[in-house]
């Protein structure tokens, strides 16, 4: 009974370590599949939680006037994606260049004013979304 042998049972023994490896060598895709929906978990978790720790508690219809308009460097290089404008809008209300990207067929000319909705956070930031017209 040399080797680690046991006969009297009818199977050999392996230790730990070598039912380990045979374990992770058998089931190594279906450990890897389950590690990445585990790491899409906790992603998904972390963006929620992060969501609900800071939610909108209050919006406001305000007005901006278009001060300037930048494009994509390469339009051509979103495939996929609409073309989308980036504003410098100026507040009607309290004066305040804030920048907001959009998807349009066609700018927004400089000048004109643009309907905007004021979103305000639990932690006292302020985001804005472009209206439609």
């Amino acid at each position: 009974m040399s080797g680690g042998e046991d006969r009297s049972m009818g199977h050999t023994r392996i230790s730990l370590l070598h039912r380990l490896l045979l374990f992770t060598e058998v089931y190594r895709d279906t450990i890897i599949r389950a590690a990445c929906l585990g790491v899409f978990a906790l992603v998904a978790v972390g963006y929620v939680a992060r969501m609900e720790a800071n939610p909108v508690v209050a919006t406001e219809r305000v007005t901006g006037v278009v001060e300037s308009i930048r494009v994509p460097i390469n339009p051509n290089g979103s495939a996929g994606r609409a073309l989308y404008y980036s504003y410098d809008v100026r507040l009607d209300d309290d004066k305040a260049l804030i920048f907001i990207d959009d998807d349009v067929g066609t700018p927004h000319p400089v000048g004109s004013v643009l309907p905007l909705e004021r979103q305000h956070h639990k932690s006292g930031a302020d985001t804005y979304r472009l209206l439609d017209g």
